[in-house]
């Protein structure tokens, strides 16, 4: 697949993605369901702490989320342990729009090029990316699942 295939599925991929999260109701979003271990807002945080985490510094650019969104989003942690007002979903959903922008700007021309460190086994930028995009039709999947169990939990 071309650099340019690549980025316009990526893109794609991240539009499917912020027009569902606009359908989501904001009473929702912060409720744990059951056989789910966090919110559809961390999910969604969770996508844009994934991209910058790790696609920025192999470019060598400083990540461009606050750290705050890096201590509340990555894997393992959970809302319970949240210390400070997490961002709106209105602010998740601007982030997640914008970032694909930022990522191809700073990736162009660079996706073929080795990793400095490997990252889950892969060893490419461009393998990288790929991985992210399927991270995060996964974490779609969850917010989905989660979405249909708590609007039958009001009905």
């Amino acid at each position: 697949m071309n650099e340019e295939q690549l980025f316009k599925q990526m893109k794609m991929w991240r539009n499917w993605t912020v027009e569902f999260l606009r359908t989501i109701p904001e009473n929702i979003v912060d409720q744990i369901p059951i056989g789910h271990k966090n919110t559809i807002r961390w999910n969604a945080g969770h996508l844009l702490v994934g991209w910058d985490h790790t696609v920025f510094p192999a470019v060598t650019q400083e990540r461009h989320l606050p750290l705050s969104y890096h201590v509340m989003f990555p894997s393992g942690s959970n809302p319970d342990n949240w210390t400070e007002q997490p961002p709106t979903m209105d602010q998740i959903i601007k982030l997640l729009e914008e970032q694909p922008i930022l990522i191809e700007q700073a990736c162009a021309g660079h996706l073929h090029e080795p990793l400095k460190e490997p990252f889950l086994g892969m060893k490419t930028l461009g393998d990288m990316v790929v991985f992210h995009m399927n991270h995060e039709s996964l974490h779609m999947g969850i917010i989905k699942s989660m979405m249909q169990i708590l609007l039958k939990n009001e009905a």
